[in-house]
């Protein structure tokens, strides 16, 4: 008897750690209001690894991740194959092997316990919306934050990335790209949307 109850204290402690990396009614990254009364640095920039999903347009994933780089986070990048999508004859058929690809390496940084995930022109469609909705749950529940950067369209479900980053070299006001990662990383209060810059 005595068994029975370790293994089910056990089972329940297995569980309840699996869900506690996922705040209820907000997402990863995106759960603080306010500024902290007292100010912290729980992370440093140069422990942190992003996972950088690629997109169609190689150059602004470059500028993006040289900007990243530049301030001394390391980023792990997964492109998309470009040529292949760009030679296929049937654009649906191309969009899928797309997502696909984008959706295996978000799996793949999940697995490697990166801080934060970067996606890259994400393009939701009502093909792909569950199947992003499926992705995107795994970073979610292991509580990595996902930005979304210069998307096409969004999910739905707003639990599933902390933020959108739009890239607006032009505006003065806009935040540099490494700090704006930071700010989602350390759970500091930020918009929805975010314009930075990767100058």
């Amino acid at each position: 008897m005595r068994r029975r109850i370790m293994a089910m204290l056990s089972c329940t402690a297995a569980v309840l750690s699996l869900t506690a990396c996922t705040p209820v009614g907000k997402a990863v990254g995106d759960t603080q209001e306010h500024k902290p009364a007292v100010a912290h640095d729980l992370v440093h920039p140069t422990d942190v690894t992003v996972g950088f999903v690629g997109s169609t347009d190689t150059d602004v994933d470059r500028m993006a991740i040289d900007a990243i780089a530049d301030d001394g986070l390391e980023v792990a990048y997964a492109a998309l194959d470009a040529e292949a999508t760009a030679s296929d004859n049937d654009a649906a058929s191309a969009d899928a092997e797309s997502t696909a690809t984008a959706q295996n390496a978000v799996n793949d940084f999940t697995d490697r316990a990166v801080k934060l995930v970067i996606i890259s022109g994400m393009n939701v469609t009502t093909a792909n919306q569950q199947s992003w909705q499926d992705t995107l749950a795994s970073p979610r529940n292991a509580g990595i934050p996902v930005i979304l950067l210069n998307p096409v369209s969004t999910p739905n479900d707003e639990l599933l990335y902390a933020a959108t980053f739009v890239i607006n070299d032009r505006d003065a006001s806009a935040t540099p790209l490494a700090d704006a990662i930071m700010t989602i990383i350390r759970d500091d209060p930020h918009g929805r949307t975010i314009a930075v810059t990767a100058l």
